[in-house]
């Protein structure tokens, strides 16, 4: 929403704009009083309380508690004014007037005076121009026009939004259109006129975002946020990529389909995960993951997006959940000293496997019954363990050979 821009010079008039009634808008105000202030080193803020008033339809609305002034010894201050989403039940609506209303204590000549400004709001579109989602194929030039007003910063020439404040989402990529790919000769996104709210760019779709392939089907977002209001607005416009014309084609196997991948660790750090070999990327060939296969993954939710070959030779984007979730040790941490005395060879092979078995009928671990669990129960693999190489879970699968 473009904020109101007014500065009152100790006129008593009213002033009458047009601004948005969409609820959480803000009006921006700007009070000139060299008498408010005492500090001409710093940057005031002072309470609006006694000072100012703000009613729509002459029915009292909550204000801002507090302006700031705009820089050190200005003596402008700024106030911005929510609006609310109804009036006594009703919504807001085309024609409702925003009054302010400011109590000078004193003007230049000493006496008080009363000081009001008005708004009448009207309706300005929340959605982006043109249609919702438009369809296009790689490689055709493509005109991205955004309806941002707050961009809109001078009324009698164009205005630019940089393009890195743009944001282009695909499936799990994001970047902006400063992304070299776009290759938008103007360097930013202008307004298409002097005050027309509307921003834009040509450029041609490219092959590749972000190093990963623009697939048929997929659908590109762009995205202007202004983050300057109490409440962030977004614009956004969806471009679908190209048609799938093969409607002979079967569908694709189940086993394309995305699998996500659920791992514990005890360590509060996270864990490596590997995932080439496993059935999320199954099907395809030549990946190239982001993040990578064999990186260490935070306890969490990490969504893992992978450029690769389908079978028949097609380049596929493909994006899973990696989640690692920590759990509390099965095995008392002492007792990995006791395991590395027994590889260090300080404890004979008979009285470690008592004292497993000891520890397992005390309780104080819990070894599965035997069973064919693919892990060899020697020394090596379980001063694998101790070295923290496997889990507790594997170790007392090994422990479960060794004693059982």
């Amino acid at each position: 929403m473009k904020y109101l821009v007014i500065i009152l010079f100790m006129l008593p008039t009213s002033i009458c704009y047009a601004q948005s009634t969409m609820p959480g808008s803000v009006l921006t105000f700007y009070i000139t009083d060299e008498n408010l202030v005492t500090n001409h080193r710093g940057v005031m803020t002072i309470s609006t309380a006694g000072l100012v008033d703000f009613t729509i339809n002459g029915i009292p609305i909550a204000g801002p508690d507090a302006m700031v002034e705009t820089g050190i010894d200005t003596g402008v201050f700024q106030l911005q004014l929510t609006l609310p989403s109804s009036i006594n039940g009703r919504p807001l609506q085309n024609g409702d007037v925003v009054l302010m209303t400011y109590h000078q204590r004193a003007d230049y000549s000493g006496h008080p005076q009363t000081i009001t400004q008005s708004v009448v709001l009207s309706s300005i579109p929340s959605t982006p121009v043109g249609p919702q989602e438009q369809s296009i194929n790689i490689g055709q030039y493509f005109t991205l026009r955004l309806y941002a007003p707050n961009y809109n910063l001078d009324s009698q020439v164009p205005d630019d939004i940089p393009l890195n404040l743009v944001e282009v989402h695909m499936g799990g990529v994001s970047t902006t259109l400063a992304d070299p790919a776009f290759d938008i000769g103007t360097g930013v996104l202008r307004e298409t006129g002097a005050n027309t709210d509307t921003f834009g760019a040509t450029f041609k779709i490219p092959k590749e975002i972000d190093g990963f392939p623009v697939e048929i089907g997929s659908t590109l977002e762009f995205r202007v946020v202004d983050n300057s209001q109490q409440i962030p607005s977004a614009s956004s416009i969806f471009l679908r990529v190209g048609t799938h014309y093969q409607a002979t084609a079967p569908p694709a196997p189940a086993s394309l389909g995305p699998r996500n991948i659920s791992v514990q660790t005890s360590s509060t750090s996270g864990t490596v995960v590997n995932f080439l070999n496993s059935t999320v990327l199954e099907g395809l060939s030549d990946p190239v993951c982001y993040p990578s296969s064999g990186s260490t993954f935070p306890i969490g939710t990490t969504t893992v997006t992978c450029s690769a070959k389908s079978q028949e030779g097609n380049s596929v984007l493909r994006s899973f959940s990696v989640t690692v979730n920590h759990v509390t040790p099965m095995i008392p941490h002492w007792v990995k000293n006791l395991t590395h005395f027994w590889c260090n060879g300080n404890i004979q092979d008979s009285d470690f496997k008592s004292a497993i078995a000891f520890l397992d009928s005390k309780n104080v671990i819990s070894i599965p019954s035997s069973q064919d669990t693919g892990l060899t129960a020697d020394k090596e693999g379980i001063c694998a363990w101790s070295d923290g190489k496997i889990t507790d879970v594997q170790v007392l699968q090994l422990f479960s050979s060794l004693v059982r």
